[in-house]
């Protein structure tokens, strides 16, 4: 567990060694580290200390629910106050879904030195199921972990998932266990209604000037990539690559390809 500067505790992962190349991995909504449980292997391996972290709301990591707490720039702040913690300038970060818009915010403030995007919020249309946010009852007590049973976790599994690899029981369990802290729910809900699900605008993709992978399932339904490789010419040094048939969560899919791609994408230049 890592205090950041604001007083929210985070848990962070780590794998690989202490003195090797650190990486950053952020998932996206309602997900956890666990989402890169592959990936920090085969990083570690590769000879990378590879550093995971529960974001804000989400796994064991505080949940407040403070007006403004899950704006986009409340979670890039408290995302940067982990870099200070952990004490890294300028990582390369790997994210995912709402992660990577996370992380073009880090590299907009100059945190980041290249980011690797899986199905980005930011470069493709985001399910129409956040605009039901606003119309979601504030929820008091304990009462939250009713709304979310292992069956609608293991439903989402199976919308999330391509036509790549598949999930198992365990998977289910670690996403569906933290829901039953009523906190963690609360701000899952709170988070619908206040990030930024926009795809981004030509101006803020200028901005980023480090060298981006943008990597997407061709079967992603819930960020679909509809106009994707318009949005990552906007990119200065962006690339896209496609993985056919593979859907949102391709660490999980497809887990040695991923990290294949991430290794070559990391490897010093020059």
């Amino acid at each position: 567990m890592v205090e950041l500067a604001g007083g929210t505790s985070v848990r962070v992962v780590e794998s690989g060694p202490a003195d090797g190349p650190p990486v950053v991995l952020l998932h996206g909504w309602a997900v956890s580290a666990y989402l890169w449980r592959h990936t920090l292997v085969g990083l570690a391996a590769a000879g990378y200390r590879a550093i995971a972290v529960d974001l804000p709301g989400h796994g064991l990591s505080d949940a407040p629910t403070t007006k403004g707490d899950y704006t986009l720039k409340s979670l890039a702040d408290r995302s940067e106050q982990l870099l200070d913690a952990i004490g890294l300038e300028r990582p390369p970060v790997l994210a995912q879904s709402m992660g990577g818009r996370i992380a073009t915010a880090l590299a907009a403030r100059g945190r980041v030195s290249r980011l690797a995007l899986f199905g980005p919020v930011g470069f493709g249309n985001v399910s129409p199921a956040t605009a039901f946010a606003p119309f979601i009852p504030e929820i008091v007590g304990d009462l939250a972990t009713a709304l979310v049973t292992r069956q609608m976790v293991e439903i989402v599994q199976r919308r999330v998932h391509g036509k790549l690899g598949w999930f198992s029981d365990r998977d289910v369990d670690e996403y569906w266990a933290p829901t039953q802290f009523p906190d963690i729910v609360r701000a899952q809900v709170q988070m619908l209604r206040e990030f930024t699900w926009d795809p981004h605008t030509p101006d803020e993709l200028a901005a980023i000037d480090v060298p981006v992978l943008v990597v997407f399932g061709t079967s992603d339904r819930t960020v679909r990539p509809l106009r994707a490789q318009e949005i990552v010419k906007l990119l200065p040094l962006g690339r896209l690559e496609w993985i056919e048939g593979g859907g949102h969560v391709l660490m999980e899919e497809v887990p040695e390809q991923v990290t294949a791609m991430l290794i070559e994408f990391l490897a010093p230049t020059g």
